[in-house]
C-alpha cells in the first residue's frame, strides 16, 4: 500500500513538473528537452526522507550469478552517473546496480536538447542523445570512494568503454587497482561494446577481435565477474558469435541489449528536435526485441542479463522464464522508482 500511494504521488509529481518545463520552453521559443525536468527531479531525489525510499526486499526472489548474490533479480542498467542517485534505486530494492560507462577524460556530453518523451508503436518512449557525459576514470573513482553505494552489500558493477582498446585497458586497469583494495565490497565488470551514442561505440562488435584481446587481458587480471552489452541493432547472427566468443572465457555474461539508435525522421520528430539529429530509443518499444533477442542465446547456455523495454512484473517473469538470470532496468525506473519495490512483492507472490 505504501508503495501504490508514494507511486500515485511521485508520478503525479513528475507529470506536474515537466508540464511545468514544456510551458516555459514553449514561452521562450525553445526546443523541448526534458532534460530539465531531470535536473530538477535529480535535486528533489537527494532531498527526499529515506523512510520514504527504504523498501525491504522479500526473501524469496534472489539470484545467484557465478557467486555474486543479488537479493532481486532487477538490477539497475547503466545509465546513470549519479551515486547519490543510484543510492536511492538501491534503497527502493533493487538487486545491483551498473554505473554509467567509464571512460578515460571528463566530457560534458553533447549539446542540448538531448531528451524527449515520444510515442512509439503505443508505447511512452524516450529519445536522448546524451552521449557518455561522465567525470573520467580518475574522478569516478574518487566519487566512489566516498560514496555509500557499497554500504548495500549489493553487487555493483563498473561499465568500461573506450575509444580504443588501450583506452579500455587503462580504465579497467585503474578501476581495478582500487577495487581490489575494497574489503567487503561485491563488483563486476561490464564492457560496453554498443553504444549507439558515440563515434566507436559499436567498434569491438564489428572487429570481435578487439574484444577477445581485451577479455584476455581483463581475465588475466582479476577473477572478477565480466560482462559485456551488445546492442538490439545488432543482427542475430552477429549475437550468437559474439556470444559463443565470450561463454569460452570463466565467468562472463552478455547484456542483452542496449538503447537503439534511430533518425529523428525514423521517428517522426523534427530535426532540430534532437542536437545531432537523432538519439538512442528507450522503453517499452525495445521490449519484443528483448525477449527475442533472449531466446535465441539462451541456449548457448551463457548468463543472461535482459535490458530494453522492461516496466512490469510480467515481462520480469516472462524474461526469467526463458532462461534470463537477471533483468537490468532503466526507463521504467526513472518515471516511476516504486516501481521496483511493486514488481519486487509482486514477483514474491509468483514463487
Amino acid at each position: 500500500m505504501k508503495a501504490e500511494v508514494l507511486s500515485y504521488l511521485y508520478k503525479k509529481t513528475r507529470e506536474n513538473v515537466i508540464n511545468r518545463i514544456y510551458k516555459n520552453q514553449n514561452k521562450s521559443c525553445r526546443p523541448r528537452d526534458l532534460e530539465e525536468a531531470v535536473d530538477i527531479g535529480d535535486k528533489k531525489l537527494k532531498s527526499l526522507p529515506r523512510l520514504l525510499c527504504t523498501f525491504p526486499i522479500p526473501n524469496n526472489i534472489g539470484v545467484n550469478l557465478y557467486g555474486l548474490y543479488f537479493p532481486s533479480p532487477l538490477t539497475l542498467a547503466s545509465f546513470k552517473d549519479d551515486l547519490e542517485i543510484i543510492d536511492v534505486w538501491l534503497s527502493l530494492g533493487l538487486g545491483g546496480a551498473c554505473i554509467k560507462t567509464v571512460m578515460r577524460e571528463y566530457s560534458a556530453g553533447n549539446k542540448r536538447p538531448l531528451l524527449r518523451e515520444i510515442r512509439v508503436n503505443g508505447y511512452d518512449c524516450l529519445i536522448n542523445a546524451m552521449g557518455l557525459p561522465r567525470r573520467g576514470v580518475e574522478a569516478k573513482i574518487k566519487e566512489l570512494e566516498h560514496s555509500n553505494i557499497f554500504s548495500h552489500n549489493r553487487p555493483i558493477g563498473l561499465s568500461i568503454g573506450g575509444d580504443s582498446l588501450a583506452e579500455y585497458k587503462y580504465n579497467f586497469d585503474l578501476l581495478d587497482n582500487y577495487l581490489s583494495t575494497k574489503v567487503n565490497c561485491q563488483f563486476y565488470y561490464e564492457i560496453n561494446v554498443s553504444c549507439p551514442n558515440t563515434p566507436e561505440g559499436q567498434s569491438m562488435t564489428k572487429h570481435p577481435e578487439l574484444l577477445v584481446d581485451l577479455l584476455n587481458y581483463m581475465r588475466e587480471r582479476t577473477s572478477t565477474i565480466i560482462g559485456a552489452k551488445f546492442s538490439p541493432d545488432a543482427t542475430d547472427k552477429d549475437l550468437l558469435e559474439l556470444c559463443k566468443l565470450l561463454k569460452v572465457f570463466p565467468k562472463t555474461y552478455v547484456n542483452l541489449g542496449n538503447t537503439s539508435f534511430k533518425k529523428c525522421e525514423d521517428i517522426n520528430l523534427p530535426v532540430y528536435a534532437i542536437s545531432i539529429v537523432g538519439g538512442v530509443l528507450s522503453g517499452p518499444a525495445l521490449y519484443p526485441r528483448t525477449l527475442e533477442m533472449t531466446r535465441l542465446i539462451a541456449p548457448t547456455g551463457i548468463p543472461i542479463i535482459a535490458t530494453g523495454g522492461v516496466d512490469s512484473v510480467r515481462k520480469v517473469k516472462e524474461l526469467l522464464d526463458n532462461g534470463v538470470s537477471l533483468v537490468g532496468m532503466a526507463t521504467a525506473v526513472v518515471r516511476d522508482m516504486y516501481c521496483i519495490p511493486k514488481i519486487n512483492q509482486e514477483l514474491s507472490k509468483m514463487y
